[in-house]
C-alpha cells in the first residue's frame, strides 16, 4: 500500500509512537504495581515496605515526567523536541486528519496541563517556595489517565497509518511482567 507523502519521515513516526508506547508502559507498570496490585497491602505492611514506597515515588514522578515530556513545543530553547507538537505541526496532514489530531492534542493537552505545575517546580527542579509549601502538585480526576492514553492510542494509530500504512497499537505486555515480578516477591 502506497501512502501519500508527509513532512514526516516514517523513521520520525516510528520514534514518535515509541516514545508514546514506552510512556504508556510506564504508566501501565506504575497502575498494576501499586494501583492494581492486590498484595499492596500486604507488600506495604512488609519488610519490603520502604522500598515498596520509593518505588512507587520514583515509578509515579518518571511517568508523569515522561507524560509532560510529550507535551513539550515542537522548537524548545532553539531545540526541536519530538513530542505531540511537533507531530501535529510538520505533519503535512490533510485538513481532515490535521482537524482530528488537532482534537486529540487539545484533549491531551488539558490533561497534560494538570502536571505542568509539577513538572515545573518538583519533577524537573526543586522549587524552594513549593517544597516549603508542601501543597499536592499534578492532580486529576479518577480516570482521566485512562481517557488520556486512550486518546493518546488514537493519536498515534492515526500518525502511524497515515506515515506507515498500519495503526500502532501500545504494547500491554507489562501487565504480564508485573504479575510474573509480583510472584518472585515474597514478604
Amino acid at each position: 500500500m502506497t501512502k501519500s507523502m508527509h513532512a514526516l519521515s516514517a523513521s520520525v513516526i516510528e520514534e514518535f509512537c515509541s516514545l508514546c508506547n514506552r510512556t504508556h508502559e510506564l504508566w501501565l507498570n506504575h497502575l498494576e504495581l501499586f494501583d492494581k496490585n492486590p498484595r499492596l497491602t500486604e507488600l506495604m505492611e512488609s519488610i519490603a515496605s520502604c522500598e515498596m514506597k520509593r518505588l512507587s515515588v520514583i515509578s509515579q514522578e518518571y511517568s508523569l515526567l515522561q507524560v509532560i515530556k510529550l507535551h513539550d513545543k515542537a522548537v524548545l530553547n532553539g531545540n526541536i523536541t519530538l513530542g505531540i507538537d511537533y507531530v501535529l505541526t510538520y505533519g503535512g496532514w490533510s485538513d481532515s486528519v490535521h482537524g482530528r489530531l488537532e482534537e486529540l492534542a487539545k484533549e491531551l493537552n488539558g490533561f497534560a496541563s494538570q502536571l505542568r505545575c509539577a513538572r515545573n517546580k518538583i519533577l524537573s527542579h526543586y522549587d524552594l517556595a513549593t517544597i516549603l509549601a508542601g501543597a499536592p502538585l499534578g492532580m486529576f480526576a479518577d480516570g482521566a489517565d485512562k481517557k488520556y492514553f486512550e486518546a493518546l492510542q488514537e493519536f498515534v494509530n492515526i500518525v502511524h497509518d497515515q506515515v506507515v500504512g498500519v495503526p500502532y497499537p501500545f504494547s500491554t505486555n507489562v501487565i504480564n511482567d508485573i504479575a510474573y515480578f509480583l510472584r518472585t516477591i515474597k514478604p
